[in-house]
């Protein structure tokens, strides 16, 4: 089993705006349960987009110049 992936607040609070929960942040974040049920939401989002991570990073002066090598 993979280990488990240390959820921040920031994490929380991300996970609180992307599941447009009612109410207050504030007060959902420090609801221990709301919080364990955001905190879970946001470490599932973060495993799929640490596997969802593109081969490779084009920056914005590589693509201006349509550089695709």
């Amino acid at each position: 089993m993979a280990a488990r992936i240390p959820v921040t607040d920031a994490m929380v609070a991300r996970e609180f705006r992307l599941q447009r929960v009612p109410g207050s942040a504030v007060d959902a974040i420090t609801n221990p349960l709301i919080r364990r049920c955001l905190a879970l939401g946001a470490e599932a989002r973060a495993a799929r987009e640490e596997v969802a991570q593109p081969a490779f990073h084009r920056d914005a002066k590589s693509r201006a110049a349509n550089d695709n090598d």
